[in-house]
Order: C-alpha cells, then sequence, then structure tokens
C-alpha cells in the first residue's frame, strides 16, 4: 500500500444495510467521510432478518444439521449487500470492488458455523488501495482447506472487519450499527442505562461471553491480541460512540462498568455422575469436539457419585443432549448400574454484573447477592472471575434483577 495513505476498515451491519435507502446511506455517508490520503475498506454483514430467513429455511429441511451446506446457504445473505453496497458507491462515482470470502484469501478451520479464521491474504486488498478502488468485502465467511464455504457464527462480521484491520497492521477498525454506543445494560429491560465512553478489551470480553449481542466475542479478542482499537459507532449519527481499548488507555475503573444479560441459556444437571476426573474429561472432550462452549460448570460428590451440573447456550442444547445421553447412556459404577438423572432447565437466563474495578474492591460479590435476595430471587448457578459475577436465575426475573443491580452498583447515576 502507499505509505502516505492512512486506510480504515468500517464494518457496516444488518441494519445499516437493511434496505436499498439505507445501502445509498451507507455510500453517500463514505462519499462524504472520505478526504484525500484516507481510503476505506468496508465489511458488509447480509441485510437485516436475511441470515435469520435461511437459518429457518436449513432448519425446516434438516434440523440441527450444521455442515459444508449449511454455511454455503447462510453466507449467501453477505455475497447480496457486498454487491449491492459496491454498486451504489459506483453510482457516486466512487470506485469498489466486491469480495466474497474465497476470492479475497480469507482461511478458516472447518468448524462449520462457528469457524475461526486462521489466517487472510492482503495482496489484493492493498492492489485495490494502490489503486484508489474501494474493497467491499463480504463479512462472517471464510474458506477452509477443503474449499468448503465456512461461517463465523452469528455476529461474525465483526470478526471479519478487526481480522482485516489486524492483518493490515492498523490500530483501529469503525463498526458501524443501530445503536449510538454501548451502554450499562440493555436499555430494552433496563430504562435509566447510560452510554459508556470506553471499555477495556478485558471487559468487553466479558460482557460479549455473558451475552451482550453489541460486538462478536472474537473480534474483541482478535482487537486486543493484535492491538486493534475498536469504535462502535452508530450508522445514522456521526458523533463518536464507545471505544474498546487496551486497560491502561482507560482513564476510570469504575467498579461494576456494565450489567450484561443472555436472556436464553440452558442449564443441564446430572447425577449421579460416576467417581473421578476421567467421567468429566470425556464428557468435555466431546461437547469441545462439537464446537460447544461450556459456560458456568458446578460440581460435588455424594455417596453415589458426582452431581454435575453447566450451562451452555441455547443454540447447542439439542447438541449437548445427545452428546450426554452418548456419554452415559451406558455407564456401569464398581457395584451396580448407575442410573443418571438429568435435569434440563430451559427457561432461565444468565445475568452478570462486570468491571475491571472489582479486581480492588472487596464485597462485590456480597452486593450482587443482597440485591438479588432482597427481591427474592432464586440464583441457580453461580459462576465468578476477577471482573465478573454471574448467575443463572429465572428469566421471568430478569428485568427486575437487571434494574436492581443497575441502581445499587451507581449506574443510574450519569
Amino acid at each position: 500500500m502507499k505509505s502516505q495513505s492512512r486506510v480504515l476498515v468500517k464494518k457496516f451491519g444488518g441494519t445499516s444495510v437493511g434496505t436499498l435507502d439505507r445501502i445509498q446511506n451507507v455510500a453517500r455517508r463514505i462519499k462524504n467521510d472520505t478526504s484525500p490520503g484516507v481510503l476505506p475498506i468496508l465489511v458488509v454483514s447480509a441485510m437485516s432478518g436475511e441470515t435469520n430467513r435461511l437459518v429457518k429455511m436449513a432448519d425446516e429441511l434438516h434440523p440441527h444439521y450444521r455442515g459444508p451446506a449449511y454455511d454455503m446457504l447462510v453466507a449467501s445473505g453477505e455475497q447480496v449487500s457486498a454487491a449491492l453496497v459496491a454498486l451504489a458507491l459506483e453510482k457516486l462515482e466512487m470506485k469498489a470492488r466486491p469480495y466474497l470470502a474465497h476470492q479475497l484469501g480469507i482461511h478458516t478451520d472447518s468448524m462449520y458455523s462457528k469457524a475461526r479464521i486462521q489466517h487472510i491474504d492482503t495482496e489484493k486488498i492493498k492492489r485495490d488501495i494502490d489503486e484508489g478502488i474501494i474493497p467491499v468485502v463480504a463479512g462472517f465467511q471464510g474458506i477452509d482447506e477443503f474449499d468448503n464455504i465456512t461461517t463465523l457464527g452469528r455476529g461474525g462480521s465483526d470478526t471479519t472487519a478487526v481480522a482485516l484491520a489486524a492483518a493490515l497492521k492498523m490500530d483501529e477498525c469503525e463498526i458501524y450499527t443501530d445503536v449510538p454506543a454501548i451502554f450499562t445494560a440493555d436499555p430494552r429491560i433496563v430504562p435509566k442505562a447510560r452510554e459508556i465512553k470506553k471499555l477495556s478489551f478485558d471487559e468487553m470480553i466479558e460482557m460479549a461471553s455473558l451475552g451482550s449481542k453489541v460486538l462478536h466475542i472474537r473480534s474483541v479478542e482478535m482487537g486486543a491480541k493484535y492491538g486493534v482499537k475498536i469504535h462502535l459507532r452508530s450508522t445514522f449519527e456521526s458523533r463518536p460512540g464507545t471505544w474498546v481499548v487496551p486497560e491502561g488507555a482507560k482513564m476510570e475503573n469504575p467498579v461494576v462498568t456494565s450489567i450484561t444479560h443472555e436472556e436464553k441459556t440452558t442449564v443441564f444437571k446430572l447425577s449421579p455422575v460416576p467417581l473421578g476426573a476421567e467421567p468429566l474429561a470425556k464428557l468435555f472432550e466431546a461437547l469441545a469436539e462439537k464446537g460447544i462452549l461450556i459456560d458456568i460448570i458446578t460440581q460435588s460428590q455424594t455417596t453415589e457419585g458426582q452431581q454435575l451440573a453447566f450451562s451452555v447456550s441455547n443454540e447447542d442444547a439439542h447438541a449437548s443432549k445427545a452428546i450426554i445421553a452418548q456419554q452415559f447412556g451406558h455407564q456401569v459404577g464398581l457395584r451396580h448400574e448407575l442410573k443418571l438423572k438429568t435435569e434440563i432447565m430451559e427457561d432461565v437466563s444468565k445475568l452478570s454484573i462486570v468491571g475491571v474495578g472489582m479486581r480492588n474492591h472487596p464485597g462485590v460479590a456480597a452486593k450482587f447477592f443482597r440485591v438479588l435476595a432482597d427481591k427474592r430471587i432464586t440464583v441457580h448457578l453461580v459462576t465468578t472471575s476477577e471482573i465478573k459475577v454471574s448467575g443463572i436465575i429465572d428469566s421471568n426475573q430478569l428485568a427486575a434483577a437487571a434494574q436492581a443491580l443497575h441502581t445499587a452498583f451507581d449506574l443510574d447515576k450519569q
């Protein structure tokens, strides 16, 4: 690339390109924002609702199947968006070139529907930038070693954008969406939620892993690894949004930065599991082989065996059930056959508090439980880290619990 050119990756989400009018608005914004010496690289999601439509068709034909055919289908929405955005730019006399993952060279593993980017070929993009052409890259998709189309998981276009920025050795990336910033809680259930100006990578990784849908978790992990700051902004406003930055660049560290939730999760309670670490190792290895992320785990022992509980996302619940049946369907104990009792909790949500300031403040967990106890809210499972406390609660109590915690940790105040 020409050394005097400043290049900036800009990703536009599904609502940003949800209609032809909005696509033309994106093109006009790019034209207005592009000044001499500043060259954009665009990454686009499928038009809003399109991926859901494609997933629904796949599930009607073959429920729960995830493989090359599935990924080829659901990746097609981004192809439409990339072509339309390039057309809109050309209409405004801006040279543009659309790319699919296999054309550009976005290489991934073969974990279909949850693939991870391994490396990106940058030669074509560098050539386009040198020639003053705007690359428009279809997000969310890649290609594996067998030339199969892969997808990166819902929200994966964020990861495409940050990965491109990292591959091109940029220090920032812009993510445009339908919200003006990241909030202290979901405004739909906590009306007093406020905008956050800056978050650390660690905080955003925790928030994304705990249910926040604002940024794809792997995009934040990649930003942290390669030093790519992420600026989340509104497509429909020109003002700054929220910066996600290294911890040292964050000026203030309140005890709790945000209240985060995952509205739908699934908990498995198994008892009695045969004693010892081997049954647990085999179970979680089998789950990992299917790309299933395990969140909260609790374990205790009784005279009959182990009591085990763990949570997974709703989309992984079906595959988890099958693996549990496979692993424990014919387990035999030392003295008698163990009849495994499996309880599945589906009407539950995960509620969390997150903040790097928690590292140096005692009593945070105590306040978390006191607030929930005063609201007579039962906590089914708990997990903690240095900067978070999470609990599984009944879904019908989610809003009340989130609002109470938001107030208790002084997040209502400006």
